[in-house]
C-alpha cells in the first residue's frame, strides 16, 4: 500500500487489500504535480476528495489587500478538498498548490457517499469534525494579539511533540508567519527575544519551551 493511502485517517481501520478494492469501485484517480503546480484553485468548483500520497502542498487563501495567508500544509496522509466536496458551496476559498513533487488521489464525493462502506464514511464524518475544531483553534490563535502570544499558543496546541520535549513545525520561518498572521521580520525578531530571555531554545524546525 502507498505510503500516503497507509497514513490517511480516511482509512483508518480497513485493511490493506480492502482498501484497495474499494479505490477501485469508487473510480479514484492519480496525478502527480511539480513543485508550485497548482492542484485546486481558489473560486474554482470541486466534487473531489484529495489525499496527497507523496510531497508535501499547502493551502493559501488571499486577502481583499493581495496578502496571501498559509491555511495549511500537509504531507503523505493528509486530505484536502473533502470539506468543501461535501459543501452546498462549490466554489474553493483557497489555492492548493505542491510545495515540492507531489502526487495525489482524487476521490468522487458522490462515489463516496454512495459506496455503503460504514467505516470510510465514518472516518469522513470525524476527519470533518476534527477540522472544526482545527478550524476554532486557528481563531484562538488570531485572536492573539501579539507575535510571542501568537507563537506560544501554536507551540503548545498545533506543533506536533519531538523527542527531548521540543514541538516541532513543518513550516520555514517565512510559513510559519504566514500562518500566525504577521511578518517574517517580527516573527525572526520575537524568536531572537525569547532566546536572549532563555524562555526558548531552537534547532531547525523543532522549539524547546523553557520554563513555560
Amino acid at each position: 500500500m502507498e505510503e500516503g493511502i497507509a497514513r490517511c485517517a480516511l482509512f483508518a481501520g480497513m485493511r490493506a487489500e480492502e482498501v484497495e478494492g474499494l479505490l477501485g469501485r469508487l473510480a479514484c484517480t492519480r496525478r502527480q504535480y511539480e513543485k508550485g503546480e497548482v492542484l485546486l484553485h481558489a473560486g474554482y468548483e470541486n466534487r473531489s476528495i484529495g489525499v496527497v500520497l507523496y510531497g508535501e502542498i499547502e493551502a493559501m487563501k488571499l486577502a481583499a489587500d493581495g496578502t496571501q495567508f498559509l491555511t495549511a500544509r500537509m504531507g503523505p496522509g493528509g486530505v484536502f478538498g473533502d470539506v468543501l466536496a461535501g459543501s452546498r458551496s462549490t466554489k474553493s476559498p483557497v489555492t492548493v498548490a505542491a510545495t515540492s513533487r507531489a502526487g495525489a488521489l482524487w476521490m468522487p464525493f458522490s462515489a463516496l457517499v454512495g459506496c455503503g462502506q460504514a467505516r470510510l464514511l465514518q472516518n469522513y464524518i470525524a476527519l470533518i469534525s476534527d477540522k472544526y475544531f482545527s478550524l476554532d483553534r486557528r481563531v484562538e490563535l488570531l485572536l492573539r494579539r501579539g507575535v510571542r502570544e501568537k507563537l506560544f499558543y501554536y507551540l503548545k496546541t498545533e506543533a506536533a511533540p519531538s523527542p527531548g520535549g521540543g514541538r516541532r513545525t513543518p513550516f520555514t520561518r517565512a510559513a510559519l508567519a504566514s500562518y500566525l498572521g504577521c511578518e517574517r521580520s517580527a516573527l525572526c525578531r520575537e524568536i531572537g527575544r525569547l532566546r536572549r530571555e532563555g524562555l526558548l531554545r531552537t534547532q531547525g524546525r523543532v522549539f524547546f519551551l523553557e520554563g513555560i
